[in-house]
Formats: C-alpha cells, sequence, structure tokens
C-alpha cells in the first residue's frame, strides 16, 4: 500500500482523448445547427398527445436553449479541450455515422408522424366536440383541437422550409 502511494500520477491524456471529444463535440454542433428542430417538433407532438405537458415544455424549451446557448457552448468546450471547433461538414459526417440517417430524412420522418397525430388529433377532437355527449367530452374535444392547431404551424412551417 505504501509503495502504491509514492508512485507519480501519470497525467497524460488517453491516446484517443482527442478523437472522443472531437466526435462527441461533432454530434453536439450537428444538435445544435439541426437538432433543435427535432426537440421542439417532438415536443409539440407530445404536447398533442397529451401525456405528459410538463414534459412537452421541457422539450420544447430544450430545443430553444441548444439553438441559442449551444454553438457558445460548444466553442468553449472545445477551447478547454484543447481542439480545434467542429465544422460543418465534420459534424455532418458524425451526425450521419450516429443515427445512420441524414437530417433531412429524420426530420421528414418525423414530420410525416406528426402529421399523422395532427390529422388523428383533429378528427377525434371534432368528433369528441360535435357529437352530442357530456360537457367533459366537449371540453376533451376542444382541447385536442387546440393541441393539434398549435403543431400545424409548426409542421407547416417545416415542410416549408426546405424551399426559404
Amino acid at each position: 500500500m505504501v509503495l502504491l502511494l509514492q508512485l507519480p500520477i501519470d497525467d497524460t491524456p488517453f491516446p484517443f482523448w482527442s478523437e472522443t471529444i472531437s466526435q462527441i463535440l461533432n454530434i453536439f454542433l450537428a444538435l445544435t445547427l439541426r437538432g433543435y428542430l427535432l426537440f421542439v417538433l417532438l415536443g409539440f407532438m407530445v404536447y398533442l398527445t397529451g401525456l405528459s405537458d410538463g414534459f412537452a415544455k421541457t422539450l420544447v424549451v430544450l430545443g430553444i436553449i441548444l439553438y441559442l446557448v449551444g454553438p457558445h457552448v460548444l466553442h468553449l468546450v472545445s477551447g478547454i479541450a484543447g481542439i480545434e471547433a467542429p465544422t460543418l461538414t465534420e459534424a455532418t459526417l458524425a451526425w450521419a455515422g450516429f443515427s445512420d440517417l441524414t437530417d433531412s430524412e429524420l426530420i421528414a420522418l418525423l414530420l410525416s408522424f406528426g402529421d399523422t397525430l395532427a390529422a388523428i388529433g383533429m378528427l377525434s377532437g371534432a368528433i369528441l366536440y360535435f357529437v352530442p355527449s357530456s360537457s367533459e367530452l366537449n371540453s376533451k374535444g376542444r382541447s385536442l383541437m387546440v393541441r393539434a392547431l398549435m403543431l400545424a404551424p409548426v409542421l407547416v412551417f417545416l415542410h416549408v422550409s426546405p424551399w426559404l
């Protein structure tokens, strides 16, 4: 035990430290550039379902914070780690290696799922609202329609944004 305490601690970093941190920062850059849309879209889709309003709001706020603060944190961490800041090309390649989908394929998949959810929410909300029944079902139908109408502008923006 005494012999272990007398040996100096080797302070050299791991040989794969630079590559690992670079890969993590590349994926983080891809998330700050495109991933914030995923968080916002997923947040609105969770909000539409009514499963967890708090989690949905957290996802939307996380997406906005990631968009606003992410690049600054990325450059700060890359400066602290002693590596150069990742580029857009490296981030795109790291994202493709990480998710096996390009960002446009992932957003198109989420958009089609979001369109389906919005249509189901609007249809079921209209059925609950317009069919004469109890006032509880009437208010649930109104709530579903309002939630679907809140998701609709986000979906329209993401459908139109490739042409902007």
